[in-house]
């Protein structure tokens, strides 16, 4: 997280484009996941059901517009996607139109579940990518975070996923200094090798001070928000929100992090969010000064 004690200041609240729907983003968990993870920005949990797991017909519906709209790739994430009873069709459905990442504790993957992933890759016209999360590569360091055999589960879930040829990346959430990122990264790619995972990769992710991350550390800082003067050296577009959608059970959000603020929703249907955005809400300014994307 960036030094609070030195803000960005301006006063006028910038708008982000919409240049092109490149990406689009679907909570196919809605917000229910069988961890309760400490730091998790929308508090998922077993019992958060803020947002429902969508349907293989709202998927479906979200296709069709996409392909209007033009979008390049996906990616699905939840809550956790595995506990949606239609993953498998979903899986499917989204791979006729086109790249697909899918983001996953890991935890709930099967051998049984491994090789009915590798089938729908081998039929499908276009790649399938996992991203699985963790914490830290010591057992106990993880389990603190994400709960009681988290690490266990989610390592024998990309064990599997490598042993049916898939080369899952490493999502983590920085709990380190970020001058500390290539050793760190160093020490994952060392325990994905161990996973015989082939092309083994690493996302390290800042933290957002939302959701339960705000209740265990604490609430963004006033100043913390972008402003005008963010952006004299820095191109508006780069960020996330100039290129991607997040669809969920309850319409359209302008990103995957805002999702539990009414405020984000920008409408029902992909062609009714195409406007700008106001960068009005402070992990906006996480994405600004750290370059942070959800995307691999």
């Amino acid at each position: 997280m960036p030094d609070s004690s030195q803000p960005l200041v301006s006063t006028s609240t910038p708008k982000v484009p919409l240049v092109s729907l490149d990406t689009l983003w679907m909570q196919v968990g809605g917000t229910l996941c069988n961890f309760s993870c400490s730091h998790c920005f929308i508090s998922c949990g077993p019992k958060n059901d803020s947002h429902p797991m969508m349907t293989l017909e709202q998927v479906q519906s979200y296709l069709i517009e996409s392909r209007e709209l033009n979008v390049k790739d996906y990616y699905i994430t939840g809550g956790e996607v595995f506990m949606n009873k239609e993953i498998f069709e979903i899986l499917s459905a989204i791979l006729a139109y086109g790249p697909l990442n899918v983001l996953s504790n890991g935890s709930l993957i099967t051998p049984e579940k491994a090789q009915r992933l590798a089938d729908i890759r081998d039929c499908a016209p276009y790649p399938l990518q996992f991203r699985i999360s963790m914490e830290s590569f010591d057992e106990k360091d993880n389990d603190k975070i994400r709960g009681e055999n988290a690490f266990a589960k989610a390592k024998e879930g990309i064990c599997l996923l490598a042993k049916v040829g898939f080369s899952p990346i490493l999502t983590v959430t920085r709990t380190w200094e970020e001058e500390e990122d290539p050793a760190m990264t160093k020490k994952f790619i060392q325990f994905l090798q161990e996973c015989k995972v082939s092309k083994p990769q690493v996302k390290i992710l800042p933290g957002f001070l939302l959701g339960r991350q705000e209740s265990n550390e604490r609430s963004y800082n006033a100043d913390e928000r972008v402003t005008e003067k963010c952006f004299e050296n820095y191109d508006i577009t780069n960020l996330q929100c100039a290129t991607s959608r997040m669809a969920t059970g309850k319409g359209v959000y302008v990103c995957p992090i805002l999702v539990e603020e009414d405020s984000a929703r920008m409408g029902a249907t992909l062609k009714e969010t195409t406007h700008s955005f106001p960068l009005s809400h402070s992990a906006c300014y996480t994405c600004r000064v750290t370059g942070m994307t959800c995307k691999s």
